[in-house]
């Protein structure tokens, strides 16, 4: 059967041409046939399953000096989604049924091989931000993940400048080859000791602490010891990230920053640095609210209760003070005053995090929607390990998984599975030999959250050639998952770091990374003062930032060195600015003239130099034949098509007509009725009007955010 390609457009699936696949307006769309003139409106979407999406399509064919037919057509396309070039690519589309209620079987027979050969496949690239529109309006349930923890880690509050040296449970000090040094193998900080001095060593920021234990109390110094700071010149941390938009204006560089202090913790722990005493400014028209406009977090106060808030990894916690105790709060049983917090706010970013908001919904749509390629069956896969393979049990399952690797492995049904960068590939030992696989492990879903290699489980196998393998991952396997009408990030359980005789690997930490949310990249590490601390330029073994997940949450640089700028409203502490060149800030958004910046390629894990040659080709089209471009009508795209294969008109009162054997025909309910998406009718007022049904508000929402093109990231 001749396949079609459709275009996302609002909260709508659009047929369209390649030349025209950004023209969201143009709509219905008009061709000259044989038959005469086909025209096909703008269509519904229906579902996205993994790379397939389906939907449906109103049309009507009129025969020259005829009366026209009209019926509705289904489609199901696989599709190719890189989410971080904004791009969904339909690689296949194909008309599953086409059914023309009002005329003889015998027309609807020909109606149906006309329409399938007139709607030919066509090359498209839409946008993932016209999707996540379209799964918004499909009414996708927004559901929890289950077995997440919200237990809040230690809170930890200072009014001066302060960087937390985070070690991943005790101090292990193990030899830095061919220095004569120790390093600390369990943090991302620079920790060495120089065992003829006696002494530790911490850098960063242009400063030396030392200590004579890891746990300090740290010391400002002048300079290490030479041999200390010889191995640092040879590994220094990589200089920032640097943006197209340069230095937000008001932010500056200043030579001399002031030396923080360093806070140790060996425990999941989140550090609050406010400049000076915290200070609080109302917020809204009601007041209601108060916010910190001088802290390197989000921290709030409820007036009525006088309890105060903090979101930490998109959690939300509250005590009565700033000493706690602390507890868990649901997005979902904040006070109702979060719901109200204005969007242009300087702390209107939290609103992502606040269930009921609308972007708290398009956070959810963007959990759905996976990220995808065809990878080649030709790939292959070394595995290394600390000495022979060891394998721990998981509880509750016939799983085991590796403990002595950097690489995700996991034993099931008699073969051994490595999840790498997205990909699935299996061995019939440990060792390998390694290929890619054509299915996930059969019990991968069994897996709890407790478990390290948890998010491997959001990485699917959808289709395969005997060349080429589909596969995709969802934001689960790099950290993001629904939780009550809105998003947190890591499982918040943590997990402890394997510590062999030299090599040191850790797991993705849920706490004391400073996390931060930028609606337009997702995730980041956040900037404190502990940024210029963080490096990766020196390590020990197979240490490999594995405290931040597998690295695609947010752009590059390879993490853990990923900078990002402090929230608007923020006032950095006297003398601290950071570096030019930096991405817009987690509330930033762009001048009504503008558009949204896009996610830096590098944020697709599947785009990545070291895993874009993995990646296929394209797959042929089902039509090769060069397609017609049908133009675009001057008729009003009024016409709806249900899933029963009813067709409706929406005629200039607002009513709706139903089209019948014997013409358009006003629906029974009267005036004000639109069809329902199963077919049944629903009570409102003038399509997209205020008092219309949701539905149809929300298509007039979606089509009107969507119109201004640009391919940025929900």
């Amino acid at each position: 059967m001749p396949a079609m390609k459709l275009l996302v457009v609002g909260a709508t699936v659009v047929l369209a041409t390649a030349a025209v696949a950004q023209d969201g307006a143009g709509w219905p769309r008009t061709a000259e046939t044989s038959q005469g003139n086909l025209l096909i409106y703008q269509p519904q979407l229906e579902a996205l399953e993994g790379v397939t999406l389906t939907g449906r399509s109103a049309f009507s064919l009129e025969p020259t000096g005829g009366t026209p037919a009209f019926g509705v057509l289904w489609f199901r396309a696989r599709v190719l989604i890189d989410k971080a070039l904004g791009d969904v690519q339909f690689d296949e589309v194909v008309v599953t049924r086409v059914r023309a209620p009002n005329i003889t079987p015998e027309q609807e027979q020909s109606t149906a091989r006309l329409v399938e050969a007139e709607v030919p496949t066509w090359n498209l690239h839409v946008t993932t931000q016209d999707l996540n529109a379209a799964l918004a309006s499909a009414k996708k349930q927004a559901s929890s993940e289950r077995g997440l923890r919200t237990t809040p880690p230690k809170l930890i509050f200072a009014n001066d400048p302060a960087v937390l040296l985070l070690y991943d449970g005790a101090p292990v000090l193990r030899p830095l080859p061919d220095t004569g040094l120790e390093r600390v193998v369990n943090t991302p900080f620079f920790v060495v000791r120089d065992p003829v001095a006696q002494r530790l060593y911490l850098a960063g920021g242009g400063f030396w602490y030392a200590a004579a234990d890891p746990l300090g109390p740290w010391k400002l110094v002048a300079a290490p010891t030479p041999a200390v700071q010889a191995a640092f010149a040879k590994n220094p941390p990589p200089p920032p990230e640097v943006s197209e938009e340069g230095t937000m204006p008001g932010r500056t560089q200043v030579a001399a920053p002031p030396p923080p202090r360093i806070i140790v913790a060996t425990a999941p722990t989140e550090l609050v640095v406010f400049d000076g005493k915290p200070s609080y400014v109302p917020l809204g028209k009601d007041a209601s609210l108060l916010y910190a406009d001088n802290a390197d977090s989000r921290v709030f106060v409820s007036v009525p209760t006088s309890e105060t808030f903090v979101l930490v990894s998109g959690r939300w916690f509250k005590a009565a003070s700033l000493q706690g105790p602390w507890t868990a709060v649901r997005p979902d049983q904040l006070p109702p005053a979060f719901r109200s917090i204005p969007p242009d706010s300087p702390v209107g970013d939290v609103r992502t995090f606040v269930s009921g908001t609308e972007e708290a919904q398009e956070a959810l749509a963007d959990t759905q929607i996976p990220q995808t390629t065809a990878v080649r069956r030709d790939q292959t896969l070394t595995v290394t390990y600390d000495g022979e393979p060891k394998f721990k049990p998981i509880e509750g399952t016939n799983l085991a998984y590796a403990v002595n690797t950097e690489f995700s492995v996991l034993q099931d049904s008699g073969s051994f599975w490595a999840c790498h960068q997205a990909v699935w590939y299996v061995a019939p030992t440990p060792t390998g030999p390694w290929t890619v696989s054509d299915r996930r492990p059969p019990s991968i879903d069994q897996v709890p959250p407790s478990v390290p290699v948890y998010n491997v489980k959001y990485v699917y196998v959808y289709q395969a050639t005997p060349q080429v393998v589909y596969v995709g991952y969802m934001p689960g396997y790099v950290g993001v998952y629904p939780y009550y009408g809105t998003v947190v990030y890591g499982t918040g359980y943590y997990y402890p770091p394997y510590v062999g005789p030299v090599y040191c690997y850790p797991r993705p930490a849920t706490f004391g990374v400073h996390v931060t949310y930028n609606p337009w990249t997702g995730f980041g590490v956040g900037v404190t003062y502990a940024t210029p601390f963080v490096t990766v330029g020196i390590h020990v073994g197979g240490y490999h930032g594995g405290y931040y997940g597998p690295g695609g949450y947010r752009p590059p640089p390879r993490p853990p060195y990923g900078y990002r700028p402090p929230p608007p409203g923020y006032r950095p502490p006297p003398g601290y600015r950071p570096p030019p060149g930096y991405h817009p800030p987690a509330g930033y958004r762009p001048p009504a003239s503008g558009s949204p910046r896009p996610m830096p390629a590098s944020a697709n894990l599947y785009s990545r130099p070291e895993n874009a040659t993995r990646n296929a080709a394209p797959g042929p089209a089902a039509n090769p034949a060069p397609a017609r471009q049908p133009a675009v009508s001057s008729k009003p795209n009024n016409v709806y098509g249900d899933g029963k294969g009813n067709v409706y008109r929406q005629n200039p009162s607002g009513s709706w007509d139903r089209n019948t054997g014997s013409g358009w025909k006003p629906q029974a309910s009267g005036a004000g009725t639109r069809p329902a998406q199963g077919g049944q009718p629903t009570q409102g007022a003038r399509a997209g009007g205020a008092g219309a049904p949701a539905a149809v508000q929300q298509d007039a929402r979606t089509r009107k955010r969507g119109s201004g093109g640009g391919g940025g990231r929900r």
